[in-house]
């Protein structure tokens, strides 16, 4: 245990370093490329696709044959993406390097299924977890605030793939250094039956517990179809809108990352004093559905910059506030020997979400514009905030 929490909030850290790197570089590079919002929006969909059939099938291979083997699988997806824009800068190569890139992207949910293995209390997993978030909060600032300066160099983009590459070869190693109890607890299983695991994986889906989990999951789906047009048009309407753009995008995000630590160190207190008597999670989901709502409105009605950047802030403490509480009631709610899987289920909202949102937004844009894309976000968020009310209901 000494050994794997240092490791974990370093591997977490550089994670959402890259990430950050990724997130401020990527459309300005492919602009710069000839790329298009088009082209962006058919990347964006065919990753959420992927990762729509491909997070399932990592929670159940983690599940038989262990969390470290699939975090340093995806790892070499990872990497191998990201070191073939240093060598050859076209669209071609940056489209096949984001669609390998895609493979990776569950090493948060691999991290927390190995800390959900180690730490058996949940008051200490859910202290690890809010810690791990503010520190990926810095690390966010940092990415943010140097991808932003460096896009606008000579050769800044391959130096941020460059950076990336390096940080994932970091965490390769780092992982390497840990041991899998978990594959020490299934010795009698056959190693690397990958055809086998891939069918089980499939078969999971339908074996889901979908009384006991259908309304986690589409509270998720709705708050991962909302923050993907969010993700999909904000930078669009800073740009045409405000003119904002390079250095002064990464410090928007940086700013809204900010937030993100000071909600995620804040959050335990709160857990304690606020909602100590939330249990269920539903009243923190519900104050969440509420605030995302009350931004929406402000991000889609604002033609003042500050009044937008003001409205953009609190879609920060709803991020928090839904990883952390989802994350948590799965947890609580699945069984052991089902935990990996239904996390890796739980997590294709994200990929629905991903999938649908770029072309809803593009229909809507081309009808009305981007700022009612944010604004009919309203709607799904009010359709949730009514189903926690009817499930706080059946509860009492």
């Amino acid at each position: 245990m000494k050994m794997l929490l240092p490791i974990l909030y370093t591997v977490s850290t550089l994670d959402a370093l890259a990430f950050a790197l990724v997130i401020t570089a990527i459309n300005p590079y492919a602009f710069s490329l000839g790329g298009t919002q088009f082209y962006l929006g058919v990347l964006g969909s065919l990753s959420a696709l992927i990762n729509l059939f491909w997070n399932p099938i990592v929670g159940s291979l983690s599940d038989s044959l262990g969390r470290k083997k699939m975090l340093l699988l995806c790892l070499v997806f990872v990497f191998i993406g990201n070191f073939l824009v240093t060598l050859v800068s076209s669209l071609t190569v940056l489209f096949i390097s984001r669609i390998l890139s895609t493979f990776g992207t569950q090493i948060t949910i691999l991290i927390k299924s190995l800390l959900d293995d180690n730490i058996k209390t949940k008051e200490t997993k859910m202290t690890v977890i809010y810690r791990m978030q503010a520190i990926g909060g810095i690390a966010f600032i940092s990415g943010a605030l140097i991808g932003g300066h460096l896009s606008e160099h000579e050769s800044g983009f391959t130096i941020i793939f460059a950076l990336i590459s390096l940080m994932v070869a970091v965490n390769f190693a780092l992982i390497c250094l840990i041991a899998d109890t978990h594959t020490k607890e299934k010795k009698s299983k056959p190693p690397m039956q990958i055809t086998s695991e891939l069918k089980n994986a499939a078969a999971n889906l339908t074996k889901v517990n979908w009384p006991k989990y259908w309304d986690l999951f589409t509270m998720k789906l709705i708050v991962d179809f909302v923050m993907n047009v969010m993700q999909f048009n904000l930078a669009l309407i800073l740009h045409q809108r405000f003119g904002i753009s390079g250095k002064l995008f990464g410090y928007v995000f940086a700013i809204a990352s900010v937030v993100s630590i000071v909600t995620s160190l804040a959050m335990s207190k709160a857990q304690k004093s606020l909602y100590k008597s939330d249990d269920s999670g539903l009243q923190r989901l519900k104050h969440g559905f509420v605030l995302l709502t009350l931004a929406c409105l402000g991000l889609g009605l604002s033609q003042n910059f500050t009044l937008f950047f003001l409205s953009l802030l609190p879609t920060s403490v709803t991020r928090v506030l839904f990883e952390s509480t989802f994350t948590e009631i799965i947890l609580a709610r699945a069984s052991a020997q089902e935990k990996g899987s239904i996390m890796g289920t739980f997590e294709t909202t994200l990929s629905l979400g991903g999938l649908t949102a770029p072309l809803i937004s593009g229909i809507v844009s081309d009808f009305w514009g981007e700022t009612y894309c944010i604004l009919m976000c309203a709607v799904p968020l009010v359709f949730g905030t009514g189903l926690i009310y009817l499930q706080k209901n059946k509860m009492q």
